[in-house]
């Protein structure tokens, strides 16, 4: 009967707006009244007769009634909100948790794509590893082939070089009875050569007292400078007495020898131009020994002769026309057909 009363009063509109009022505003709350028969009238008023079977609800009793659901109500309303403030602060607690998780997993994501690359270039290295791995592999292959190959024909070689091994050595045994003969026969030969080198020694002794001039002379040869000496090759081509000799009685080393001595005089080396000079007129004196009768001869000149352009010719300094001042180098001719093979060089004034 109680509750079939509550009930009914939560079904009036006006009680249903103070409700709301009480949920929207919890902090608002109206002091009891105190029971008194103008308040249990107006309860009396207010709240409907119940049919005929239902027991009357005192006023007072209904509004203790509903000061109870109220303070229920405000109970759960307080409780609600305390629960509604937790579960947004989990809310919130919940959502930074979700925004760390997401920038790890967009770390995350990044680092993996990062290492997928990585990894992708690794593969592609791999791969281009093994790739030349296996041609390396082919090659080899290719080689073993080939060196088999080598040493199979190399075996067949050996066999033969066995062979022919076995052939040398008949044949060196008989090459050595045959060196031991040629070795004899060359102790013989160079005892030979001794005594003709002692023989050439002797000549050359006996050489050296006929041409005592020309051995003073090949001596003197030696102190002449490189230059002029190299220029010499083709008349002297060997450091020896009879190289000089021999060298120094041609016709055409006399033409040789005074173009060196020549440039000597040019150059003003005096020294090797004075040695010159010596073994020019020694070669000239050589050359007409060899012969029946004297063919070459020094042309005559004196200072103070008339400048002739036919046997003369102009040294450094000289005038084109007068007397003779200085004579430089003395020319030479062939008296057979009496040509100048060189004109005598002279100084006019």
């Amino acid at each position: 009967m109680y509750k079939y009363e509550l009930l009914r009063l939560l079904d009036d509109a006006e009680i249903q707006r103070k409700i709301l009022k009480i949920v929207n505003e919890p902090n608002v709350f109206e002091e009891p009244q105190e029971e008194t028969s103008e308040t249990r009238q107006t309860i009396n008023e207010e709240i409907p007769a119940p049919d005929d079977n239902a027991e009357k609800i005192s006023a007072a009793q209904q509004a203790t009634d509903t000061e109870r659901l109220l303070n229920s109500l405000r109970g759960e309303y307080l409780k609600l909100r305390s629960d509604f403030a937790q579960s947004e602060q989990r809310i919130k607690s919940l959502e930074r948790k979700l925004q760390t998780a997401l920038n790890e997993n967009s770390r995350l994501n990044k680092s993996l794509e990062q290492t997928q690359k990585r990894a992708q270039d690794k593969i592609s290295r791999l791969e281009s590893d093994f790739a030349q791995s296996e041609q390396r592999v082919k090659e080899l292959e290719q080689q073993i082939q080939t060196a088999q190959y080598k040493n199979s024909r190399l075996e067949n070689s050996l066999s033969q070089s066995e062979q022919s091994a076995r052939s040398l050595q008949d044949k060196l045994k008989e090459w050595q009875g045959t060196f031991n003969r040629e070795q004899q026969r060359a102790e013989n030969l160079q005892r030979d050569l001794d005594a003709a080198q002692d023989k050439i020694s002797e000549l050359e002794a006996q050489l050296q007292q006929r041409f005592a001039r020309g051995w003073e002379l090949f001596k003197k040869y030696q102190r002449v400078g490189s230059h002029a000496r190299q220029l010499l090759q083709g008349v002297f081509p060997r450091e020896d007495f009879m190289s000089f000799i021999c060298g120094g009685a041609q016709i055409n080393s006399l033409e040789t020898l005074w173009d060196v001595l020549r440039e000597c005089i040019m150059s003003n080396r005096q020294q090797d131009a004075e040695i010159l000079w010596q073994i020019f007129e020694y070669c000239l004196e050589l050359v007409n020994s060899s012969k029946a009768q004297a063919g070459y001869s020094i042309l005559p000149v004196n200072v103070g002769d008339r400048f002739d352009s036919d046997v003369h010719s102009e040294g450094p300094g000289s005038r084109a026309q007068g007397k003779i001042s200085n004579i430089y180098l003395l020319g030479y001719r062939n008296d057979y057909n009496g040509k100048i093979i060189r004109k005598s060089i002279v100084k006019v004034s």
